[in-house]
C-alpha cells in the first residue's frame, strides 16, 4: 500500500470526507424526520451545512473566568477521539487491520466525548454550564455502563474482543441482531445517552439548562462540539452496524457498501422515532431506568449468553 492510498483512505474515503458527508446527511435527515413527525416541514438539505458555515465564521468569545486553552483543547480532542475510533471500523470496506482488544478500544474512544462534554461545563464560570456539566456527569455512569454490558454480549458470542473474529463468527453463524434484540435495543439506549438525544437529552435540555455545558461556548469552538456529535453519530451507528448485522452485508464490494449505508439509514430513522416519542426524562427516572431495570436486564442477557 503507498502513501497515496493510504492518505485517500484518511481524508476522502472511508475517511474523514465520507464520515463528514454521511454526518451532515444523518443530521438532515434526523431533524427532517423529527419535524415530520411533529407536523411541521423540517430544515432544507442545506441546512446543516449553512449551520457549520454560520458558526465557524462568527466571532469565537469566553466569558471572563473560562479557561481559554482548555476551552479550546477540549472539543479538539472530544473530535480526534471520534475520528481515531472511525478508524477502527471498516466502513463496508477492507482496510481496517483488527487485534484483540479493538472492540473495548472503540468504546472507551466513544466515551471519550462525553467525559470531555462534562469538563467543558466544568472550566466555565457560567452557572448553567456547570450545571449541565453536572448532569452530564451524573448521567454518564448510567447508560455508559448500560452500552459496556449491552454490546459485551456480541463479544461473548463471537467469543472474541476482536472486531473481525465477532464479524466473522456472524458472517458463519449469522447476524446477532435476532439471537440478541434485547441486547440491540439496549446498547441502542446506551447510544442515546452518549449523543445526549431525547429522552436523555438532560444536560443540555433548553427549558432548563439553555444549552447545559455548551452555554457560553460560541464561533468555531460551538461549531466543532456539534460537528463532534454529528460524527459520533455515524460512527456510534456504526459499530452497532459492525457487531450485529455484519452478516447482512459483505465487505469489499459496491453491493455490501449501499447496504451498510442503508443500515445507517434506517438506525437514524430508529433514533429519530425516538426523539421524537418519548418526553425527557428527569435525572431520577434515568437513573432508577439504568440502574433498576436497563443494567439488570443487560447483565442477565449476557449470563444467558454465557450458560447458552
Amino acid at each position: 500500500m503507498n502513501i497515496l492510498q493510504i492518505m485517500v483512505e484518511i481524508f476522502i474515503f472511508p475517511g474523514f470526507t465520507f464520515l463528514l458527508l454521511m454526518a451532515l446527511f444523518l443530521h438532515w435527515l434526523d431533524r427532517k424526520l423529527i419535524a415530520r413527525f411533529q407536523g411541521r416541514i423540517g430544515p432544507p438539505w442545506y441546512q446543516p451545512v449553512a449551520d457549520l458555515v454560520k458558526l465557524f465564521s462568527k466571532e469565537d468569545t469566553l466569558p471572563v473566568g473560562t479557561n481559554s486553552l482548555f476551552a479550546t483543547l477540549l472539543p479538539l480532542a472530544s473530535f480526534a477521539s471520534v475520528l481515531t475510533a472511525s478508524f477502527y471500523l471498516p466502513i463496508a470496506v477492507q482496510t481496517t487491520p483488527s487485534f484483540q482488544g479493538d472492540f473495548v478500544v472503540v468504546i472507551f474512544l466513544l466515551s471519550m466525548p462525553s467525559l470531555l462534554y462534562f469538563l467543558a461545563g466544568w472550566i466555565t464560570s457560567g452557572v448553567y454550564s456547570i450545571l449541565g456539566g453536572n448532569r452530564s456527569l451524573l448521567q454518564y455512569f448510567s447508560y455508559e455502563v448500560l452500552f459496556l454490558l449491552a454490546l459485551s454480549g456480541t463479544a461473548i458470542a463471537g467469543g472474541s474482543w476482536s472486531l473481525a473474529d465477532i464479524r466473522n463468527a456472524q458472517l458463519a453463524s449469522g447476524s446477532y441482531f435476532f439471537p440478541q434484540i434485547v441486547g440491540f435495543f439496549l446498547a441502542v439506549s446506551g447510544l442515546i445517552g452518549k449523543l445526549k438525544r431525547e429522552p436523555y437529552d438532560i444536560p443540555n435540555a433548553k427549558s432548563e439548562m439553555i444549552a447545559g455545558p455548551l452555554t457560553e461556548y460560541s464561533g468555531r469552538k460551538l461549531g466543532l462540539w456539534h460537528l463532534t456529535i454529528q460524527l459520533q453519530t455515524v460512527v456510534g451507528l456504526s459499530f452497532l452496524v459492525q457487531v450485529y448485522f455484519a452478516g447482512y452485508w459483505e465487505m469489499g464490494t459496491i453491493q455490501g457498501f449501499f447496504i451498510f449505508c442503508l443500515l445507517l439509514v434506517l438506525l437514524q430513522c430508529l433514533l429519530s422515532a425516538i426523539s421524537a416519542i418519548y418526553a425527557r426524562l428527569r435525572i431520577d427516572q434515568l437513573i432508577r431506568l439504568n440502574w433498576h431495570i436497563l443494567i439488570p436486564l443487560a447483565l442477565f442477557h449476557n449470563l444467558y449468553l454465557i450458560l447458552k
